[in-house]
């Protein structure tokens, strides 16, 4: 009994000594108060971003390049620029095999990279049914433009008469404030790239009227020629693409025509007044079959160093370079 009580006593002591040490202790810091969440931050601006170098590319190295007729002095810049060839051995390095060729050698894998106008329906079917996947990115404005002889007292178009032209509503040019005399409506076979323009920006290809064989032309310089020859008189009309129709291939027999009161310039076509506007576009492998070599050129075109090139070579710039 004495020990029980011992025993008591000194729990009691030592209960008594632990609460006088926990009143002697500083009182504990109460718990912080939550920060006020703080402003989220913003963005960072892409036009801080740093912008691609340039990359350096050996004959070996670079992409293989294809492309349409009007893009060989898009692809001849980009070997001067990136690899310092001269003006005549560029010429000796590109080879185009024109836009649907173009687009067959990239799905044979016989290219890296193509310079073309948008894919027509048929290319896309192509692409899809190749199961593998592509990227479509432009990287050089132009347009889609009309051409007519020299002589021809009309001046421009509307978008509205061009369509009723080419589904065969308008059939003579006294229709549209021009002489007595039927319209030559020329037109550029399928899969060509002023007519894969045509079908998007213009006349869908279910709505085009059915041209006799001897008006479609099957490359853009004949149809250049055919709107020139004097035979045809000043009642012909044809279309192409501005980049060629305006620098590449011209001729003293045909003129460029307004639409919709406004003249295909650079000006017109960078600033988007120019109705028929359009682009030149990059076509490559994306996914796993992606080269990173295609990606590195592409993102360099599509910054200011790599537009200067493309604008020196006569393209319009996809924006206003400072």
């Amino acid at each position: 009994m004495k020990r029980f009580l011992s025993f008591t006593l000194l729990a009691a002591l030592l209960l008594a000594l632990t609460a006088c040490a926990v009143n002697d202790a500083e009182p504990a810091e109460p718990d912080p108060a939550p920060e006020e969440p703080s402003e989220p931050i913003p963005p960072e601006d892409p036009d801080e971003t740093e912008a691609p170098e340039k990359p350096s590319f050996t004959a070996d190295t670079l992409p293989r390049l294809d492309g349409s007729t009007a893009t060989i002095p898009l692809s001849e810049a980009l070997v001067q620029g990136l690899l310092g060839y001269t003006p005549e051995q560029a010429q000796e390095f590109v080879s185009h095999a024109t836009t649907h060729y173009a687009y067959e050698n990239l799905l044979a894998g016989d290219c890296d990279v193509i310079f073309v106008t948008p894919p027509s329906e048929e290319e896309q079917q192509m692409m899809s049914d190749s199961g593998e996947e592509f990227a479509v990115v432009p990287v050089v404005k132009d347009a889609f433009v009309f051409l007519t002889g020299v002589d021809n007292p009309v001046e421009s178009l509307t978008t509205e008469q061009l369509k009723d032209i080419y589904t065969g509503n308008i059939t003579n040019w006294n229709e549209v404030g021009g002489p007595d005399a039927a319209i030559t409506a020329y037109q550029r076979p399928d899969n060509s790239g002023s007519q894969t323009l045509m079908y998007k920006l213009l006349v869908p290809q279910s709505e085009i009227m059915e041209a006799p064989h001897e008006l479609v032309i099957a490359d853009m310089g004949g149809l250049i020629d055919a709107v020139s020859d004097y035979a045809a008189g000043p009642t012909a009309l044809g279309y192409s693409v501005y980049y060629y129709a305006s620098g590449m291939y011209t001729s003293d027999g045909s003129r460029l025509m307004a639409v919709d009161g406004v003249e295909p310039t650079d000006e017109s076509i960078a600033s988007g007044e120019y109705p028929l506007t359009d682009a030149y576009y990059a076509v490559f492998r994306t996914g796993d079959a992606e080269d990173p070599a295609v990606r590195e050129l592409i993102d360099w075109i599509l910054t200011d160093e790599g537009q200067r090139l493309m604008q020196s070579a006569g393209y319009v710039p996809l924006r206003i370079l400072e």
